[in-house]
């Protein structure tokens, strides 16, 4: 509940900072989005069944970006955090959490080609659960933590979509969490088995860095007046051994994130985000055993799908 109210305090100082902002003369151009969706149900003697709910959904998102001659860069961060309190649960759990920041430094060469570089941090504010096990946490700040490093080429035909494509790419995969880290949780070497089949505390690695090829397709574009669609697809390919994929398994991971928002007027808006991903060397983390006090690590080569849709109170700046 604190990280939603300080994510809503986030929100508030943008939209307050953007009507105040000094003019920087063409150089900075600062915009962004900021939106707070509530859904409610209720159900009293309805024959088809239902359940009381609420939810909430904070959304921030910002642009910076900088122009002169043949050098710019292009900042955005996104911040999303939801909570949810069904009547069964009788609690309130997340259902949102994301932190992404994102650089991009572009010095044109020609029309169309830059030589450019990208560094794109994503983590999350609070902890995570497998729900309805919520004793079990499976994810939380920093754990994980993924920080890529991509400098290559940049290819811009026109103003809303471009390609990226680098050779060679930094990734780094974050555990800070010892415990997640010893159990191997997104892709880090786990700990050491010892000869009883017990676990080695401590041993579990918190960082693991990839090296690979990368390549991302972004689109941004007000495909119609007051509607706007952001995509951005990316594909790393890993050149070093990973013990945790599958043998067999191509090393390739694949996020596709699409974001439609369109405003109904100044201060209200409907959304939708869809987010695809595969990761092979990612694992599920769950509870096992008849008194539930052990815990399964397997590993998580499935396509993962996230959609969410949302009307509320928005503001564009």
């Amino acid at each position: 509940m604190k990280k939603s109210l300080l994510l809503i305090a986030l929100l508030i100082s943008g939209m307050i900072y953007a009507q105040n902002a000094p003019d920087t003369t063409k150089l900075w151009k600062v915009y962004g989005l900021g939106s707070l969706t509530l859904n409610q149900a209720s159900f009293n003697n309805w024959s088809a069944g239902g359940e009381n709910s609420l939810s909430g959904t904070v959304l921030l998102k910002l642009y910076a970006d900088y122009t002169k001659g043949k050098f710019s860069i292009n900042n955005n961060a996104n911040f999303k955090y939801g909570i949810i309190n069904n009547q069964s649960y009788n609690k309130p759990r997340k259902n949102e959490d994301l932190i992404e920041l994102n650089s991009q430094f572009n010095y044109k060469t020609s029309r169309h080609w830059s030589v450019s570089g990208l560094v794109n941090f994503t983590s999350q504010f609070d902890n995570g659960y497998n729900y309805p096990d919520d004793s079990t946490v499976i994810s939380k700040f920093f754990s994980p933590a993924y920080l890529t490093i991509a400098p290559g080429m940049l290819y811009k035909p026109v103003e809303y979509f471009s390609i990226l494509m680098t050779p060679i790419t930094m990734k780094g995969i974050f555990v800070l969490d010892q415990y997640l880290a010893d159990l191997g949780a997104f892709g880090v070497d786990k700990a050491d088995t010892l000869a009883d089949g017990s676990i080695d505390s401590g041993t579990g690695k918190n960082v693991k860095v990839q090296i690979g090829a990368f390549v991302e397709f972004y689109f941004k574009k007000e495909v119609k007046t007051d509607l706007v669609l952001e995509s951005k697809m990316n594909l790393f390919y890993n050149y070093l051994e990973d013990k945790n994929i599958p043998d067999g398994t191509l090393p390739l991971d694949f996020q596709w994130q699409t974001f439609v928002n369109y405003s109904i007027n100044k201060w209200f808006s409907d959304n939708f985000f869809i987010h695809f991903a595969y990761m092979p060397g990612d694992v599920f983390i769950e509870r096992t055993g008849i008194d539930k006090k052990k815990f399964s690590v397997t590993p998580n080569d499935k396509l993962q799908i996230k959609q969410t849709f949302g009307l509320g109170l928005s503001y564009n700046f």
